[in-house]
């Protein structure tokens, strides 16, 4: 029964779709602004409107990485 609910509520594995790969991706200035202070801050500093921007950047990488 644990191992089921390790499964299911665990730390997904996403090592069968992962690869090394080159991706290209447009950002704009208010996402790279969101990255940079992410970088330097700490992703627990940003607010709500820098956190909105870097999830906009991680859809495109996701979309990129696995459409």
């Amino acid at each position: 029964m644990k191992k089921t609910l390790e499964t299911l509520f665990g730390k997904p594995d996403y090592t069968h779709i992962a690869r090394d790969m080159t991706i290209e991706i447009n950002l704009s200035m208010e996402e790279v602004a969101a990255v940079l202070y992410a970088y330097d801050r700490g992703l627990d500093e940003l607010d709500t409107q820098n956190r909105k921007e870097l999830d906009k950047v991680f859809a495109k990488l996701k979309t990129e990485i696995h459409p």
